[in-house]
């Protein structure tokens, strides 16, 4: 069993979770913007770039036979629930929290803000014809350059069985529970635009996890890192301290 880790750059550990589809090449663009202050963790999630797929233990068990003693967590959208799961099962490692464009329960119910399972199944269609066209689409929606598309792109596009596997964790993981006892600080990102974690989510967050930072990006979607790059690491930059 193996996953795949990139490194680069000195200083306190951020370790990066990408979201369902992608892989961790998404967030090269960040790097020679951070890599001077800190060393970025950039990972492959189970089942989706080089990474094989495993279940959630074994998984936790290499990762941190990898990772520093002490370091900060980013995740975006599937991503932010590896992340979550990781801070809440080893928080005496985890320093900083943040989420990007994600939470503690992504499909919707009769008392969380989420979206349906239609939709997480149509995306599963659409990708699994065309995974190269379908991520091409998604990064032009969500913010990213024409231009600049192929370089966000997986290096390796997901296999259906990566996919499956991963929108099964989408459907399944449910943290809201055990987020109300998580006292790391914890920083959680969201964009006004965002059709797939809507802002609605953020509004019933703040009123159920008042103790967490959070921010909204007004003129950003899904990948706020990618449109609101600048804005983005900033914010990082001004949590971790």
């Amino acid at each position: 069993m193996n996953i795949n880790i990139h490194k680069y750059g000195d200083g306190f550990p951020l370790v990066f979770f990408h979201g369902w589809g992608f892989d961790s090449q998404v967030w090269l663009a960040l790097v020679p913007k951070l890599k001077t202050h800190y060393q970025l963790i950039l990972v492959d999630l189970p089942g989706f770039g080089h990474s094989s797929i495993m279940d959630w233990q074994l998984f936790k068990t290499v990762l941190l036979s990898q990772l520093p003693a002490k370091f900060a967590l980013v995740g975006w959208s599937m991503g932010g629930l590896y992340a979550m799961h990781l801070a809440l099962e080893e928080s005496e490692r985890v320093d900083f929290f943040i989420s990007v464009a994600s939470s503690p329960r992504f499909l919707l119910d009769e008392s969380w803000p989420g979206i349906s399972k239609e939709v997480f199944e149509g995306f599963y269609e659409k990708i699994s014809d065309d995974p190269y066209r379908t991520l091409s689409e998604f990064l032009e929606l969500h913010g990213a350059a024409i231009n600049d598309r192929l370089r966000y792109l997986p290096d390796r596009l997901p296999s259906s069985q990566g996919l499956k596997f991963g929108l099964n964790i989408l459907e399944t993981w449910d943290f809201r529970k055990k987020l109300k006892q998580f006292t790391k600080p914890s920083y959680f990102m969201f964009g006004r635009l965002d059709p797939i974690v809507p802002v609605k989510t953020m509004r019933f967050m703040q009123t159920e996890y008042p103790k967490f930072n959070y921010i909204l990006f007004n003129r950003a979607a899904h990948m706020p890192f990618l449109s609101h790059m600048d804005l983005f690491i900033n914010e990082i930059r001004e949590f971790i301290k």
